[in-house]
């Protein structure tokens, strides 16, 4: 018998306990034993983590079923040139827009042997850049870093009466690889679902 505290389980106990506590085991690549809940709702762990008004975003290309095709193995990661996939909730593959934009090399679909991309999908994803109202151009102060960084030239800045220049983003261009949203001093750009 292992001595642990009682507040703590002990991984062989969480192994043996394991299927009557939720969770099932699952083989890594390296040959070792991850335990796995076995659905995972990140919704609502985003929401009891506080985070309820960040949304992860899944890989490009990612197929309607990727949480239960995705085997968690981390082949898309370690494929991404740009570095901006990271583990998410639940062991899945996200993408960290504060790390970079994604450039679509389709490097992460090559690497996924499990069918969870599919490259033949008309569009990486659906994504659209928003700006919010607390944006610094809208207010006042001079900033066109988002414009700048915006490759696809999706994001333009419209003159308004007092000098201002207001931030607009044109939805039919805009293709959601995230190049605005490290570059914006104050972080107010968000990557939506396309309505």
């Amino acid at each position: 018998m292992v001595n642990t505290p009682k507040n703590k389980l002990d991984l062989r106990q969480v192994y043996v306990l394991g299927p009557r506590l939720g969770f099932k085991s699952r083989k890594r690549t390296d040959g070792s034993l991850a335990n796995a809940m076995t659905t995972i709702n990140t919704a609502r762990r985003a929401f009891l983590r506080g985070r309820a008004d960040q949304v992860e975003h899944r890989v490009p290309w990612a197929v309607a079923t990727f949480t239960e095709v995705c085997r968690r193995c981390d082949d898309c990661i370690k494929a991404c040139k740009e570095s901006v996939l990271v583990v998410g909730d639940g062991g899945f593959p996200t993408v960290d827009f504060s790390r970079g934009a994604c450039t679509f090399c389709a490097d992460c679909v090559s690497a996924c042997e499990h069918g969870a991309l599919d490259r033949e999908l008309a569009q990486p994803w659906s994504l659209k850049a928003q700006v919010a109202e607390s944006c610094l151009s809208m207010r006042g102060i001079t900033c066109r870093a988002c414009g700048d960084a915006c490759t696809a030239r999706a994001i333009r800045f419209q003159l308004q009466t007092g000098g201002r220049a207001v931030p607009v983003v044109n939805e039919s261009i805009c293709n959601g690889c995230g190049s605005c949203i490290a570059t914006c001093p104050i972080q107010v750009i968000q990557l939506e679902e396309a309505a």
